[in-house]
């Protein structure tokens, strides 16, 4: 069936293009910048993808990694050992959109990409995708410093209590619940299945 061109008065160019734009002002940007628009299994696949840029970034000794496997799935990473030459296991990485359900901060769920060691003690933290209506009239909350960094450390037993492990952050007070929850419920469904 072919499309016809349909010839609008121009007032009604300007509605579309006020409502294109307060669409985007209110929604953040988040559903054209972000790939709102994009659903399911390839949404999924596409942060799952922007994730695995910074496997390194959350498990900084790490020389290699393992495809996603097991259950519940995980990252597994690998050190060389120098004197065998073999690989050995130091840690996990956890996506936590594979362990829902997703805690979900002002404006949807926070998803999170962590290294964890094989004690169980959180080796990074890298935020992926989080949508927030302020996000763009107000700043990126989650992308100040410190505040990915402040769970380094922290163990899978911690409570991860907003204002007491962990620093909250004005203005963006529901969102770091949600993601502080969110590592935490990971991690320990991850310490709880692969490290007992």
């Amino acid at each position: 069936m072919a499309l016809k061109h349909i010839n609008l008065p121009k007032t009604n160019h300007l509605i579309l293009a006020l409502t294109l734009l307060t669409v985007t002002l209110f929604d953040g940007g988040g559903s054209i910048i972000h790939g709102g628009y994009v659903q399911g299994a390839q949404a999924a696949s596409n942060t799952e993808r922007a994730a695995m840029r910074y496997r390194k970034d959350v498990m900084p000794n790490a020389d290699s990694f393992s495809e996603k496997k097991g259950s519940p799935p995980v990252f597994e990473a690998y050190r060389r050992d120098p004197a065998s030459g073999e690989d050995e296991l130091i840690g996990y990485l956890i996506y936590s959109p594979d362990y829902p359900p997703e805690p979900n901060g002002y404006s949807g769920p926070i998803k999170v990409l962590v290294g964890m060691d094989l004690e169980g003690m959180i080796t990074g933290v890298k935020v992926i995708f989080y949508r927030e209506s302020l996000r763009y009239s107000s700043g990126d909350f989650l992308e100040e410093p410190g505040i990915e960094s402040q769970f380094i450390g922290m163990s899978a037993r911690d409570r991860f209590r907003v204002g007491k492990e962990v620093d909250g952050l004005s203005r963006a007070t529901i969102s770091m619940r949600a993601m502080s929850r969110t590592i935490r419920n990971s991690v320990r469904h991850v310490a709880r299945a692969y490290l007992q």
